[in-house]
């Protein structure tokens, strides 16, 4: 009887407490449970199994969604959602004109520098120490003309340095070139106009001190010149901020206020000049000197011929431009998405002239042979389960059929599903299965353990009184209580026992 109801709730899938009890009790009404004749089970060899039941859906064993890891704007885009592609296959492209010609660069440089190699193993040849010497005598060219102009660029320094003070800014002073300079236009800050009658003796210092005829281009008279022409700008703009505030002044002209602005900003102009013509003359100074110390590298080394280790230099700088050919080539690569596996296209979001952002999904591809089913499992259940366990798949898009698989991985990490920590699982079906499709709903039996033709029992059968099992065992017309050793008890109602009966004897159950 109770076997009966069991059968049918498991058949229609109910789970709730409160059907179970209703359904025990029209069982028990329907099945006679009113009446007060015993009913007998046969103690008989069978299967004892336990199973943790879950639900479960399937999805592709193999799922990838692809991006660029870089920006770009698409070019082609072969497939379509529901596109069937194979490993390998070109899915989306983006624009790689400008990365081509960086690769094609890398690779005239991986040219250039293979060429060179190949040079200093041949040798040198006389028209290339005939060259290196040429452009040796034209770095000492470079570096003549580079001095020439660093001496000028250092007289100009003085010259407009001079003009700046005694010809633009001096108009606005009382004797401008005496040990007492005063500033003639008003200034509201009388520190500030302190400042600046002490600063003007200064630079007359500086002034008179510069050695204009200098042809020193050595480090230190670059300094100097530097720091002196640093110190009349500091002050030619002290006084710009004194002449920029004279608009409100009504003891000057509109006239005498305007020009005085354009004198202190012309002579600002020059300063500014002066220090970048100072500096490029340097800097230029500077690079014809290297460029000398190299051409003359560059002939010595080429008239003592070449060395192993000139050789292993060129030879690892091949390496290197091979290495940036190589890195080059792996951006134009990464400018084209590859499927990965064979399956089926289940998003394309990849638009031509479309700009796709780094790391946006813009592909996805699920494999469409290889499937597999993910199921959450409780934590009351999840220690029952290991890797490996048989599992009985059924669906209701197939009602007849039950298909087999086993559990493959158990996720080590809880996943909280409506408030409640479930386990999550993956399991693998033990064959192909073409019918099956991804996103299907299954009903799972995964059989945590399995006794094989044993002796066993339905455990209602069986009560407890203490520590120990007993059953109703019918001997002829008797009906006596036995005590039996019990061991495994499965989740489909049958219990193991170990001694006490033996196969085919009657239980009584006991009756109302």
């Amino acid at each position: 009887m109770i076997t009966k109801i069991k059968n049918y709730i498991q058949n229609h899938k109910i789970i709730s407490s409160v059907g179970l009890v209703v359904l025990l009790g029209i069982g028990y009404m329907v099945f006679g449970g009113g009446k007060t004749k015993a009913e007998t089970v046969i103690v008989e060899k069978g299967n004892i199994t336990e199973q943790v039941i879950v639900t479960g859906k399937v999805k592709p064993a193999n799922e990838v969604d692809l991006a660029f890891d870089r920006s770009g704007k698409v070019s082609r885009a072969n497939v379509q959602v529901g596109s069937q592609v194979v490993a390998g296959q070109i899915l989306v492209s983006l624009d790689s004109s400008e990365t081509y010609a960086e690769y094609l660069r890398a690779q005239a440089n991986v040219a250039s520098e293979q060429a060179k190699l190949d040079e200093l193993k041949r040798g040198t040849r006389p028209e290339e120490l005939a060259i290196s010497e040429s452009e040796v005598t034209n770095a000492e060219t470079a570096l003549s003309n580079a001095e020439d102009k660093l001496k000028t660029a250092l007289y100009e320094a003085y010259s407009k340095a001079d003009d700046a003070i005694r010809n633009n800014v001096d108009q606005l002073f009382s004797n401008p070139r005496t040990s007492n300079p005063q500033i003639n236009v008003t200034v509201n800050d009388s520190q500030l106009k302190n400042d600046i009658n002490l600063i003007r003796f200064e630079v007359e210092g500086v002034l008179n001190a510069w050695n204009k005829n200098s042809t020193d281009t050595s480090r230190a008279s670059i300094v100097k010149t530097t720091n002196d022409l640093n110190t009349i700008k500091m002050f030619v703009d002290k006084v710009a901020g004194v002449v920029n505030a004279l608009s409100s002044n009504s003891s000057l002209s509109v006239a005498t206020v305007d020009s005085y602005k354009a004198s202190i900003s012309s002579a600002r102009t020059n300063l500014t000049a002066a220090q970048n013509s100072v500096s490029g003359a340097e800097e230029k100074l500077n690079s014809s000197k290297s460029a000398l110390l190299i051409a003359q590298k560059n002939l010595s080394l080429k008239k003592v011929g070449t060395s192993a280790e000139e050789v292993r230099a060129q030879e690892a700088r091949v390496l290197q431009y091979q290495a940036s050919l190589q890195a080059v080539g792996a951006q134009l690569s990464k400018m084209t998405l590859y499927s990965p596996l064979t399956g089926i296209v289940t998003k394309q979001d990849a638009k031509v002239g479309q700009t796709v952002s780094v790391g946006s999904s813009v592909v996805s591809v699920i494999s469409n042979s290889d499937l597999e089913i993910e199921a959450n499992v409780s934590e009351i259940s999840v220690g029952k389960v290991k890797v490996g366990d048989k599992v009985l798949v059924t669906m209701d898009a197939f009602p007849d059929k039950t298909f087999n698989g086993t559990v493959t991985y158990i996720e080590p990490g809880e996943t909280i599903v409506d408030g409640v920590v479930n386990f999550k699982i993956t399991i693998a079906f033990s064959e192909k299965y073409p019918e099956i499709k991804t996103g299907l709903s299954t009903n799972l039996a995964i059989i945590t353990e399995e006794k094989v033709s044993v002796l066993r029992v339905p455990a209602y059968a069986v009560t407890k009184k203490e520590d120990k099992s007993y059953v109703m065992k019918k001997v002829g017309k008797q009906s006596l209580e036995t005590e039996v050793t019990t061991s495994f008890k499965g989740s489909d109602g049958y219990v193991e026992v170990l001694s006490g009966v033996t196969e085919g004897d009657m239980l009584v159950l006991q009756s109302k």
